[in-house]
Parts: C-alpha cells; structure tokens; sequence
C-alpha cells in the first residue's frame, strides 16, 4: 500500500461530516446576513414611518391654520392672539388665576374657628355628595 492511498483511507472518514458542517456553514451565512439586514431595513423603515407621520400631522395643523387666516375672521382671530388688538367698543380685563390657600392653618385662635367652619362645610358637601342634605348653599347657615 502506498502513501498516498493510506492517507486518502484515513481521510475518507473525515470528508463526509467536514462538507455537511461547510454546508451548514454556508447555509447560516447566506441566510442569518439577509436575515439581520431585512430586520435592520424593518427598523429604520419603522423609524421613518413615524417620523413621516409626525411631519404630516404638523403639516395638517399648519394647514388648518393657514386655511382659517384665508377668512376675515381667521384674521381678526389671529390679530387679536398675536398681536393684542383690541375693537374699539371692547376693554382688556386682567385676569389672574387664584392661587392655592394653605390647607393646615395654625391651631389657636381665631384659626380654630376659621376651621370649625370649613371642617362644617365640608361635612355638608360630602352629605351634598352622598344624598343626606337636600340642598348645599354657602351663603344660608
């Protein structure tokens, strides 16, 4: 027997399973590359959507307002938002938002009468509320 022949023997073993895991090789790279590209390609095009979404509806809102300033009264509307402008027979009012009262009030006089009356106050409402009392009216005692 001849060198060659017994290292061709030896290597016979070998050969088969060494192609099917080349196979396999070449299979997971031909198909896992497509694979994570398409997903890429998914992801950026799920991106892109929404942002095209959010550029279509500032345009829709834009040309609401651009068809509302083609009226008179769209005009009127904005001078008076934008600018302040006022018609001759109207007067600007200020108003100001109420600010908060502190709900604890110190516990001596005549804070413990001021909140007497509240904790009363707000024992009517609550029968207001569940249907006990008829009627709830802050100025009758």
């Amino acid at each position: 027997m001849s060198f060659a022949l017994a290292a061709v023997q030896r290597l016979r073993g070998y050969v088969l399973p060494l192609s099917i895991v080349g196979a396999l090789v070449l299979v997971a790279y031909f198909f896992v590359t497509p694979v994570r590209t398409w997903n890429t390609q998914r992801d950026l095009l799920a991106e892109r959507s929404n942002r095209y979404a959010a550029f279509e509806e500032v345009n829709d809102v834009l040309q609401d307002e651009v068809d509302a300033l083609r009226e008179p009264s769209g005009v009127r509307q904005a001078i008076r938002e934008q600018l302040g402008y006022l018609l001759p027979n109207e007067r600007r009012v200020p108003m100001l938002a109420s600010p908060e009262a502190p709900i604890t009030l110190p516990a001596r006089w005549p804070y413990t009468l001021v909140a007497g009356i509240v904790t009363l106050r707000e024992s009517q409402y609550e029968g207001v509320l569940q249907g006990n009392l008829d009627t709830f009216d802050p100025q009758r005692p």
